[in-house]
């Protein structure tokens, strides 16, 4: 997410990106703005109706949270016609002036084009009404919920990508939560049959290993992968591997949120497991650091086990987030579960919305506005390969 504190308090006042960026490339800060008059603001390209925001004579500006949430629900994209090369505006879908609202239900994000709609009317009648507005975000955000688990499971099933762990009692809580019927699933025969499962689905507990047998390891990776699929399909789950970032991660975030995250991570051992094989799991960049446990004996081979769960490892975890942490010096820790853990894809980590805020200058840099500053100035974004808790030498 973005750490351009500067670009973010122009957002939240009403400008639209694209000129976002052009002040913020021109080295304008709204402290800077805020000391010139309303000829100048109009000058450097804002319009008449945002220079009182700008100067605090208008609305209040939208909050930080609200604005994030916002953005990040929608791709940073127009709800209306999703198209990424647009410069987009925070919309207030009924007019602050009526509704002081800055609630998130109020919000659309919205090109320069459908906002021009928004506020023009044909036979006197708006162009885009509320209900219209409404209905496109509604659909989009919707969408944009399914995009990250489909990508998932995409590259797993296209991309020779393999699922080398899975914590077995917590997905098949999280199946029945959501109504998934175990004993419907594909794979399920398959496992009753070669003793993996009982009738009803409950996995058959064994001590040790887990995955055992060609035909009992076969038979339960494609039971359990299944019923991960069919569970994530109604679930919410974000990728946020690109979005490390502590200024945003705690606004996002909250407890019970299930998250995708891709990149390097530690796993060391725990000692005097009582019979398990505990390991702890860690992933540290940019400020933000992920912790979590699991049981090294359910991984699904003898190489992951063996090979792919030790050391320090490029892969990708589904995790559900417990609690969320500030340490003293500003670290953000994440205490999680792990849900399942699988191979690396690029496509899960090199996402185009993206490359789209890396273009905008809306992640990376410095500002000098405190608004969204959010402690995440001073961080510098880096590639797993630079990861510095994880340099080998």
């Amino acid at each position: 997410m973005t750490k351009n504190p500067s670009e973010l308090a122009f957002l939240a006042r009403g400008i639209d990106s694209a000129l976002a960026r052009k002040l913020r490339e021109d080295n304008w800060t709204l402290a800077k703005l805020q000391s010139l008059s309303p000829e100048k603001l109009i000058e450097l390209g804002i319009s008449d109706t945002i220079v009182p925001v700008i100067l605090g004579e208008g609305r209040p500006p939208i909050p930080p949270d609200l604005l994030i949430k916002t953005l990040y629900d929608n791709r940073w994209v127009c709800c209306v016609c999703r198209d990424a090369e647009r410069p987009i505006i925070v919309h207030h879908i009924k007019p602050w002036a009526e509704s002081r609202d800055h609630s998130h239900s109020n919000l659309a994000v919205l090109c320069s084009i459908h906002h021009g709609e928004a506020h023009s009317t044909h036979a006197l009648e708006l162009t885009l009404t509320a209900d219209r507005l409404k209905a496109a975000k509604a659909a989009w955000e919707q969408k944009v919920s399914r995009l990250d688990p489909l990508a998932i499971f995409k590259a797993t099933q296209l991309m020779s990508c393999q699922w080398w762990y899975f914590n077995h009692v917590r997905i098949f809580e999280i199946a029945q939560q959501v109504g998934i019927e175990a004993i419907q699933l594909q794979g399920f025969q398959g496992a009753l049959r070669n003793g993996a499962c009982d009738e009803d689905g409950y996995l058959c507990s064994r001590e040790g290993l887990l995955y055992v047998g060609q035909a009992r390891s076969l038979s339960l990776y494609r039971y359990m992968s299944n019923m991960l699929q069919a569970a994530m399909e109604h679930t919410c789950v974000r990728n946020i591997s690109d979005d490390l970032d502590r200024g945003t991660l705690d606004r996002l975030l909250l407890g019970g949120d299930l998250v995708f995250v891709q990149g390097s991570y530690q796993f060391s051992d725990i000692p005097d497991g009582f019979g398990a094989d505990l390991v702890r799991g860690r992933r540290s960049v940019n400020n933000v650091e992920i912790n979590f446990v699991f049981n090294r004996n359910e991984s699904t081979s003898d190489s992951a086990r063996t090979e792919w769960l030790r050391g320090v490892r490029h892969l990708g975890c589904l995790l559900r987030v417990n609690k969320l942490e500030r340490s003293l010096k500003g670290t953000l820790h994440i205490e999680a579960t792990v849900l399942a853990i699988r191979s690396a894809h690029e496509e899960l980590k090199s996402r185009m919305y993206e490359i789209g805020l890396y273009k905008s200058g809306l992640i990376g840099g410095a500002d000098e506005d405190e608004e969204f500053n959010l402690l995440a100035c001073e961080d510098v974004l880096a590639d797993d390969e630079s990861d510095e808790d994880f340099r080998v030498s």
